[in-house]
C-alpha cells in the first residue's frame, strides 16, 4: 500500500511529460506589421513562432486557405500551387520565419496559418489568422429598366419621362453612396437617384461619389450629364437603346422576321431559277445521228441558207 502513491506519481509525471512533448512547439502566427488597417497597396509582414523559445523552425511552413479549392494551400517553394501566390515571400532570417506581401491587393484577404510536421506526421497547426484588405474600386453608373444598363458620361432623355439612376462599386466593405447635382446644394443619400417626369430643368450634371464606412480616405466618384430633348424629337440610337425591354425586344424582332423571310424566298426561288436555266440549256433534237464516213456521198443538213451543193470527202 505504502508503494500505490509512489506508481500514481510516477504515472501522472509521465503523463505529462507526454502530454508537454505532445504540445510542444505548437506555432503561433501573428502580423508584424502595423495593427491596421491593411490597405490594398501597402506592405505586410506575418510571423510564425513557437511557444518553445529556442526550437528551430526550419519544419515549419505557411499557409492560406483557397476558397475557390476548398483547402489549404502551403506557400512553400517547392508547393505545387506556389505559382498561384507568386506575389508572396517566404524567409528564414536569424531563426525567425516569415511571410512578406508587399503590394497588398483584394486576392490577399483571406486567413492564413502556419503549421509546422514532425517526423511521425503529426501535425501542429496555430489558429487560422484573418488578413482583411481594404480596397474601394472603380464607380460605376447604370441606369435601371433599360435594355443597355451601363451609361457613359452623358444620358440624353425625353421630356416627361423618368430616369432612375443607379450607383455602384466594388469595395472591401458596402460603401456609402451619396448623390449631387453641380451647382445645387441638396445630398441623396443613397445608391439611387430618381427623377419623375424629366423636364428642362433637369438637365445638368449629376455626382455619385463612394466612400468606405470606415475609412474616409477611400473615396472615388463618378459623373453623368444629363440631356433633355422634345418628345418630337426623340428618335435617336440612344433613345432605342433606352427603351424598356419588351419594346426593345418587338423593335428588333420585327425586322429580323422580315429579313428571314426576304432569305427564305430567296433560298426557295433561286435554285428554281438555276434547274430551269439547266433544262432549256438541253438541245431539243438528241436523237442519235447518223455518222458520215470518208467516201460517203450523203450530204450534210447545210446551216447556210440555200447552200443544196452536197459534202463530198
Amino acid at each position: 500500500m505504502a508503494q500505490f502513491p509512489r506508481t500514481a506519481w510516477l504515472l501522472a509525471a509521465a503523463l505529462a511529460v507526454t502530454l508537454r512533448a505532445a504540445w510542444a512547439g505548437l506555432p503561433i502566427i501573428h502580423l508584424s506589421a502595423q495593427d491596421g488597417p491593411y490597405l490594398e497597396g501597402s506592405n505586410v509582414t506575418l510571423e510564425c513562432l513557437s511557444d518553445e523559445e529556442g526550437e528551430d523552425l526550419s519544419g515549419f511552413f505557411f499557409q492560406k486557405y483557397s476558397k475557390w479549392l476548398r483547402t489549404w494551400i502551403s506557400l512553400d517553394s517547392d508547393s505545387q500551387m506556389r505559382c498561384w501566390f507568386y506575389d508572396v515571400t517566404v524567409s528564414h532570417e536569424d531563426g525567425r520565419l516569415l511571410l512578406s506581401i508587399s503590394n497588398l491587393q483584394s486576392w490577399h484577404t483571406g486567413p492564413y496559418r502556419c503549421a509546422s510536421s514532425n517526423a511521425t506526421g503529426n501535425a501542429s497547426v496555430s489558429e487560422a489568422q484573418e488578413l482583411q484588405v481594404e480596397y474601394l474600386h472603380n464607380v460605376f453608373l447604370t441606369r435601371s429598366n433599360t435594355w443597355c444598363g451601363t451609361i457613359g458620361d452623358t444620358v440624353t432623355v425625353v421630356e416627361g419621362a423618368s430616369l432612375e439612376l443607379l450607383c455602384s462599386a466594388d469595395a472591401s466593405k458596402n460603401p456609402i453612396y451619396e448623390w449631387k447635382r453641380e451647382g445645387d446644394d441638396w445630398i441623396v443619400v443613397s445608391n439611387s437617384l430618381t427623377l419623375p417626369k424629366v423636364g428642362q430643368e433637369q438637365v445638368g450634371t449629376y455626382t455619385c461619389q463612394a466612400q468606405h464606412p470606415s475609412l474616409p480616405q477611400l473615396t472615388k466618384s463618378k459623373s453623368v450629364q444629363v440631356f433633355v430633348e422634345s418628345s418630337e424629337r426623340s428618335f435617336t440610337l440612344e433613345s432605342v437603346l433606352t427603351q424598356s425591354t419588351p419594346v426593345l425586344a418587338l423593335a428588333v424582332a420585327v425586322p429580323a422576321v422580315l429579313l428571314a423571310l426576304v432569305v427564305l424566298v430567296f433560298a426557295i426561288l433561286i435554285p428554281r431559277h438555276r434547274a430551269a436555266a439547266k433544262k432549256k440549256a438541253v438541245p431539243e433534237d438528241s436523237g442519235q445521228r447518223t455518222p458520215i464516213y470518208k467516201g460517203s456521198l450523203e450530204s450534210v443538213p447545210s446551216v447556210v441558207m440555200g447552200d443544196t451543193h452536197p459534202l463530198v470527202m
